[in-house]
């Protein structure tokens, strides 16, 4: 696994590093910082990069001044290529392959209304992935109801679970400049995935921060667009269907 970051300060490239076989990368201000910025807004172990079950995981190492990418501020972090790491007046551009299962999303060369490019989805791809022992893995959402409604039990039922605008999408959104799919639940023989499959990346946020892509956990608070849910792993009590 490969990867690429490039040192820039307003708008100028000043290192560029690449990394083939790692398993921890650190990033600060220290001489033994795999990548070092010698600046004192930068702390001296600022941040790290690690490879974690095929995925590329940054984490703040509580910094003094908070690392960010795409501007939000984050503790963890899984990297997407073109993700913009900031630490302080410096950014580290990030380029590496796509996490696993990403191959089953494919951009759309149609704009959507608000004139975005949008990601679309391979729904037969992302079930390949997923494997036949996704099956032994239960979930499910709670839909916080709108106006005199009542809460909705949404039972992650398929490897692929869509939500959007699509007709067939299993959780609906509405609104003129809601996409065809705005996030991708996928489930596999370890739990639940959510991506949010929007070209900006910014629809989906889990516990009030803004993810792109992410493993839930029971309980996770989620803000779909404008929709709110809460996820629980394992079957819905009687009580909650």
């Amino acid at each position: 696994m490969s990867i690429k970051l490039t040192l820039v300060l307003s708008g100028r490239t000043l290192d560029r590093f690449e990394f083939d076989d790692f398993a921890r990368l650190r990033v600060g201000r220290s001489e033994d910082c795999e990548v070092r910025i010698d600046n004192l807004g930068v702390s001296r172990h600022h941040c790290e990069i690690v490879r974690q079950e095929g995925f590329v995981v940054l984490r703040d190492l509580q910094s003094n001044n908070g690392t960010f990418v795409n501007g939000t501020k984050v503790e963890v972090h899984n990297l997407n290529d073109g993700d913009v790491i900031t630490l302080g007046k410096y950014s580290l551009e990030y380029q590496g392959p796509p996490p696993p299962g990403a191959r089953g999303l494919l951009v759309s060369e149609a704009s959507e209304p608000d004139g975005a490019m949008t990601v679309q989805v391979d729904p037969a791809s992302l079930a390949r992935m997923a494997g036949g022992k996704a099956t032994r893995v239960r979930g499910h959402f709670i839909l916080e109801p709108r106006g005199k409604d009542k809460p909705r039990t949404l039972v992650i039922e398929k490897p692929v679970f869509l939500m959007g605008k699509d007709p067939d999408a299993d959780l609906r959104l509405e609104g003129w400049f809601c996409p065809r799919v705005v996030a991708v639940v996928v489930r596999d023989d370890t739990g639940f995935r959510l991506l949010d499959v929007t070209e900006r990346g910014d629809a989906v946020r889990v516990n009030g921060m803004k993810r792109r892509d992410v493993r839930l956990t029971d309980q996770d608070d989620l803000q779909v667009r404008d929709r709110r849910l809460r996820f629980l792993r394992g079957s819905p009590n009687a009580a909650d269907a």
